[in-house]
């Protein structure tokens, strides 16, 4: 840590020294009719260097003698300028309708949209930062096509999951490649990002977009870039607070009749029973009634046998979140320095849970002549306290209606909260169930390159670009004792059968990535023709290595150290390593500025596969043309400003492999050979040494288009990806003396539609504006083969791979049905459905299509901004419904008030052996018997629901201070209020009473089933002050 701050104080005493060098160009920007053109971007060409225009399109950058400006704006032709002696220059840019803005692609390269033949979306900082999330990921929700970010649950550190243009593999990794200022890293370090320091998000959506990042892009990549500083007379200082604070939103729907009891009588009525958790008990009358056992001193706890409203949502707290945030921007002609710090605290909506996150970023650069110099480095340290158990959700949403839950929170003082006296002997007091179970930890993440740039020529570039990742990582998890009295042991019915011990688990992680990418590129014009070439290779290695240690019988109950032991302690370590070496390369050719086409193809060899196979190659072409500019009767139109068409093909190799997961290794196994004697067996897994990457091959077909002086843009696309050789495990027989083989077997396509529209502006009217743009995604797949005669494979939860059937599909336990009418077949005496002995298959679990609307009305310095998005259709196993019906809280546990019922849509087999409609013949107990030891808790589509949604992602009302009011800018050059809500509205269907159907128990691809492991959703609210000096 001492180096690193070290480092950090050279870098930040050099950077302000070369301040003093600076020499400041300005100027202004104007249409070829004389106004001026706001938002320009201007730039250094051959650097990353760059600012845009202001409201009336003024601009300062740092610049030298010699140097080339390039000036670029949305519906204009790019200008460049050469700088000279003058340090002011008034340019005017002639309108061609061409979409100019510069989008950063494949290995940081920038190119004018015009020039792809591949989709690539830009989010800009203010759009992604708008309702100042605290995570990247979440401010690009609803913002562009073709990607899916999903919240799977709540708490202090959400877990999140990112698709773009569906799945490309069946059982590997299917998230995007994370690229920050041209460093591929891994997508976890995404949380480890300072949204306000990032400039602008790249999204390159499928291979084509991505095809010299290999195997890694193959997903897509999030390219990243951060805030480097520009050409200011003065440093700009920005600081600003951010309070957010969250509620949960709903809960499942619960019935709220019953009360505690697990039995009924021979009326078919519940029983009470004051020590029960489940609430199969008696209707509620409202008398005071004994809850629990009497105490050993035959005291007894008296509660109104009544349904307590708000409960249950009353054990969450409102969580907090105060983030701190302070820059400095400077630079001149050939330097750019920019520093920031972050602090995020949170309290998280469960009590005492809480965690800190505090990052650094140091971005510097400097040119020496025809050498550039530029470095990029971050530091997170984060900290967490949070509550281990796993359970508390669940012992919170069982907890009987009537019992006074709140009113335990002071489990040490109150007589009847702790595990001597609570009320009942299954569950423990949610409370002191938090308190037990605690994890504490910390990681450090350090994210970091260097960058040279030798431009021996002004049409060739030599870069060297040396980036590393490093993370630690440490925690510490605890479980406290439970010392019972002898009166508790003696009369209640422990689980553990008496006292439990103390237990402490500790845990290290160390994982890094190195890579080294040196590139050469030229860009050259011919006289018509501009070529640009690159060519490079890279070579990148990763280490990780986890070590941990426990101890599950403390001697001293409160000191929490494995020395503190007795018996064996448990201990395991893991190191895994790999390689990478790559040669890629680009060629380019435009012609006129209206026609380009890019070859492209890059080499690897990876240590993951087998040696004699680890070699492969893959290459990639795409074209675009500019109608607008190749048709002299399209240009200067005053309906059609641009229009473009673009079309790409790639194929991709896909690694989809961990490291040693080919070998046929050992692993260390408790109790193997016998006691505590180390002993390792095998895996199980035969060795493949032939089995190859799996392959993806793209298509995307696309147009560009915009009407009415740019005023309406339109962007489509198709693509097609044909997914092959996929890698899946497979059972073999044991006579081999293996168990399975991982083989490339199944295949599959994956194809969709993406629509964008912008109308800016959709109104103005003096200083009223209204801008709209929207997104839509349309994503299919089929699986096509799995293995010869094998057609399903499990992949978790409820999903599968099918032939014939979209990548993943629900299989689930199904009612008997009537095949012409799809009714419930009924017995005709008992009148109970009668369960399938076998699963049926259903849905597609991934979204089939996303809709994105953003708005944003503008009067007066006065800013409305929303976000809306819709996710439709899939569908989801809602197992949190099974798990509630097994206690008798769910809603659906409640039907009929439990009094005898028909089953709907049902039918019954009548004498003559044809299905006849059921009207009258009812279920013969509607109560435990059949909704929780019958069938109807087991059968899985009664929990089935379409998992379709709206919500209103963000809404954000700010207002940015006049400048009169600051002075006329002497100190506080710019300050803003905002107000904030994210997730504050959300419609589902009326079927889906439970939960978020955005919520899932995994990350990985087995998404689609929710439990009581995922807490509530919840909606957040606060405010942001900015200021900027």
């Amino acid at each position: 840590m001492r180096k690193i701050l070290s480092l950090l104080a050279v870098l930040v005493l050099w950077s302000v020294s070369v301040f003093a060098q600076n020499r400041v160009i300005t100027g202004q920007v104007k249409d070829d009719k004389g106004d001026p053109i706001p938002f320009a971007s201007v730039t250094i060409k051959g650097t990353n260097k760059g600012t845009t225009t202001d409201a009336n399109g003024n601009f300062r950058i740092e610049a030298k003698t010699g140097d080339v400006i390039l000036i670029s704006a949305v519906g204009s032709k790019e200008r460049e300028v050469a700088v000279g002696s003058s340090s002011a220059y008034n340019v005017s840019l002639e309108k061609t309708g061409a979409l100019q803005e510069v989008v950063v692609t494949a290995l940081g390269v920038s190119k004018q949209p015009k020039e792809l033949g591949y989709s690539v979306a830009r989010v800009k900082a203010a759009e992604l930062t708008q309702a100042k999330v605290t995570n990247l990921q979440n401010g690009l929700v609803g913002k562009v096509s073709g990607l899916n970010v999903s919240t799977v649950n709540n708490g202090v550190f959400a877990n999140t999951r990112i698709v773009l243009r569906g799945i490309r593999s069946l059982t590997g990794n299917n998230q995007p490649l994370l690229v920050v200022d041209g460093s591929p890293i891994s997508l976890g370090f995404i949380n480890s990002i300072n949204p306000n320091d990032v400039e602008n998000v790249n999204v390159l959506k499928g291979a084509n977009a991505a095809a010299l990042y290999g195997p890694e892009g193959v997903n897509g990549v999030i390219v990243v870039t951060t805030k480097k500083g520009s050409g200011r007379n003065k440093p700009q200082i920005s600081i600003g607070n951010t309070t957010l604070f969250e509620d949960v939103a709903f809960m499942p729907k619960l019935q709220t009749s019953f009360g505690s009891g697990s039995s009924y009588n021979q009326y078919g009525d519940g029983v009470y029973d004051p020590i029960e958790n489940q609430t199969w008990g008696a209707l509620f009358n409202g008398q005071d009634t004994i809850l629990g056992r009497p105490d050993e001193n035959g005291n007894e706890q008296k509660v109104p046998y009544s349904y307590l409203p708000g409960e249950k949502k009353r054990f969450f707290n409102t969580g907090i979140t105060i983030q701190n945030d302070i820059s400095l921007n400077s630079g001149d002609e050939r330097s750019n320095f920019y520093l920031s710090v972050q602090d995020v605290l949170t309290k998280g909506v469960l009590p005492d849970d809480k965690a800190r996150r505090t990052t650094f970023r140091i971005n510097a650069g400097k040119t020496y002549g025809k050498v550039r110099v530029a470095t990029n480095l971050s530091y997170t340290t984060a900290s967490y306290d949070i509550t281990t158990s796993g359970s508390t959700y669940w012992y919170v949403i069982n907890t009987p209606q009537q019992v006074p839950l709140t009113s335990y929170k002071d489990y040490i003082n109150n007589p009847w909260a702790n595990h001597n006296t609570y009320f009942n002997d299954y569950y423990p007091n949610p409370y002191e169930d938090l308190a037990r179970f605690r994890g504490k930890g910390r990681s450090d993440d350090l994210i970091g390159n260097m960058e040279i740039n030798f431009k021996p020529l002004k049409w060739l570039n030599i870069m060297n670009r040396v980036s590393a990742t490093v993370s630690t990582a440490s925690n510490k998890n605890t479980s406290g004792a439970i010392f019972y009295s002898q009166y508790a042991i003696s009369n209640r019915s422990i689980s553990s059968g008496g006292n439990v011990k103390a237990s402490v688990s500790d845990g290290s992680s160390l994982g890094n990535r190195v890579q080294n990418e040196l590139i050469a590129s030229a860009d050259k014009d011919f006289g018509d023709f501009n070529v640009k070439a690159l060519a490079g290779t890279l070579v990148r290695q990763t280490y990780s290595k986890s070590v941990s240690v426990s101890g599950s019988n403390l001697v001293i109950p409160t000191l929490f150290n494995v020395s503190n032991r007795t018996g064996e302690p448990g201990v395991g370590e893991s190191n895994a390593r790999s390689r990478l070496l790559s040669t890629f390369g680009s060629f380019s050719l435009g012609f006129k500025n209206w026609a380009f086409v890019e070859f492209t193809g890059r080499n690897d060899w990876d240590s993951r596969l087998p040696l004699d196979n680890n070699s492969y190659f893959y290459p990639g072409v795409n074209a675009s043309v500019v109608l607008t500019d190749a048709i002299e009767g399209l240009s200067n139109n005053k309906v059609l400003s641009y229009a473009k068409l673009k079309a790409a093909w790639n194929k991709a190799g896909n690694v989809n492999t961990g490291i040693y997961q080919l070998e046929s290794n050992f692993g260390q196994g408790g109790g193997f050979p016998f006691g505590s004697l180390p002993g390792f067996s095998a895996n199980g897994r035969i060795n493949n040494p032939i089995i190859r990457p799996e392959v993806v091959e793209s298509y995307e077909f696309g147009a560009e288009l915009a009407f009415f002086d740019n005023r309406v843009s339109f962007d489509a696309a198709y693509y097609y990806q044909n997914n092959n050789d996929q890698i899946i495990p497979i059972g073999i027989s044991q006579s081999t003396g293996y168990t399975s083989a991982l083989l490339n077997a199944a295949r599959f396509y994956n194809k969709g539609l993406e629509f964008d529209l912008k109308l800016t502006p959709l109104l103005k009217m003096g200083k009223f504006s209204w801008n709209f743009s929207g997104n839509f995604t349309s994503n299919d797949s089929k699986v096509l083969e799995v293995y010869q005669d094998l057609s399903e494979v499990s992949v978790g939860n409820t999903a599968w791979i099918i032939k014939g059937y979209p990548a993943y599909t629900h299989r689930l336990v199904d009612w008997n049905r009537d095949p012409a009418t799809g009714k419930v077949i009924v017995d005709p005496i008992s009148g109970y459905p009668s369960q399938s002995p076998t699963t049926a298959i259903f849905g597609r679990t991934l979204p089939r299509y996303i809709v994105g609307l953003n708005t944003d009305l503008n009067w007066n310095g006065i800013t409305l901004k929303i976000v809306a998005e819709y996710r439709g259709g899939n569908y989801i196993y809602n197992n949190i419904g099974a798990d509630l019906g097994f206690t008798g809280i769910d809603a659906l546990s409640a039907t009929n008030m439990r009094q005898r019922f028909v089953f709907p849509n049902s039918v019954y087999l009548d004498g003559t052996g044809k299905y006849v409609d059921n009207t009258n013949i009812a279920v013969t107990n509607a109560h435990y018997d059949f909704l929780q030891a019958g069938r109807f808790r087991n059968t899985q589509t009664n929990y089935y629901t379409s998992a379709a949604f709206w919500k209103l992602r963000e809404v954000v009302l700010s207002y940015d201070l006049p400048q009169r009011w600051l002075g006329n800018g002497k100190v506080v050059k710019k300050a803003s209020l905002s107000l904030i809500g994210r997730n504050l509205l959300m419609f589902r269907p009326k079927t889906n009473q439970w939960t978020d159907p955005e919520f899932a128990n995994t990350t990985g691809n087995a998404v689609g089933t929710t439990t009581i492991g995922q807490t509530p959703p919840t909606r957040i609210y606060g405010f942001n002050v900015n200021l900027t000096f």
